[in-house]
């Protein structure tokens, strides 16, 4: 039996998938084999994270289940591993506009843990076989890491589309025509990012370039 602690559509939509899978849904989570804590991490205006509740929650929820804790809530590297206890992370690469058709189908579930060489518990090869897709187990701050590299890679990709579609408009070139081109090439995909625009209005990209340009090695020449 499955608990999640998540925002929005989360709930209601896994149990759905979870109920065709023949897995049950609950809220109790003393009842349950396995807790998803999967809520959305505070942030402010300025891409900066309020941890405390993340924190918090997780702890309350880790201290009142028998069941395996898996952490899916966005978090910085090292977070996990400091908050001293036993539990599991997953990195969540949801998008808002396409955010249920990712969840349901997955490319890669990144997990980390506290001990790589580990084997998963069943609650969470249960949980993973639902939506088949790669799985890569790695350390808690290689998982948290992964998620920032992430969103840093696709917020590189707008700021080349917005360099190269200024460039098209001075050619009088048609950046809509350009941009089918590229989502053709299977170096750059249809899944690129091709529209111009700020990536700092999405939250989720600003917070990890918030936690990145905190790192000095990360800034350095």
């Amino acid at each position: 039996m499955i608990c999640i602690f998540g925002d929005g559509m989360a709930p209601d939509t896994f149990r759905q998938a979870f109920f065709k899978k023949g897995i049950a849904v609950t809220a109790n989570i003393k009842e349950a084999d396995l807790v998803v804590m999967a809520k959305d991490t505070p942030t402010d205006e300025e891409g900066n994270r309020d941890l405390e509740c993340i924190s918090l929650l997780t702890k309350h929820i880790y201290g009142r289940t028998k069941g395996v804790v898996l952490l899916s809530s966005q978090v910085p590297p090292g977070f996990t591993r400091n908050l001293h206890i036993p539990i599991w992370c997953m990195a969540e690469t949801l998008r808002v506009k396409d955010a249920l058709q990712r969840a349901l189908h997955p490319e890669q579930h990144i997990i980390g843990c506290e001990n790589p060489n580990a084997p998963l518990p069943k609650a969470i090869i249960d949980f993973l076989d639902l939506f088949p897709a790669p799985v890569f187990k790695m350390s808690y701050e290689s998982c948290e890491f992964s998620k920032i590299a992430i969103n840093m890679t696709l917020a590189s990709q707008v700021e080349n589309t917005n360099r190269l579609s200024k460039a098209a408009e001075h050619f009088k070139a048609n950046w809509e025509d350009i941009a089918i081109v590229l989502s053709h090439d299977g170096r750059i995909g249809p899944k690129s990012y091709l529209t111009p625009g700020d990536w700092k209005k999405s939250p989720h990209l600003l917070r990890d370039w918030v936690t990145l340009k905190e790192i000095p090695c990360a800034n350095s020449e």
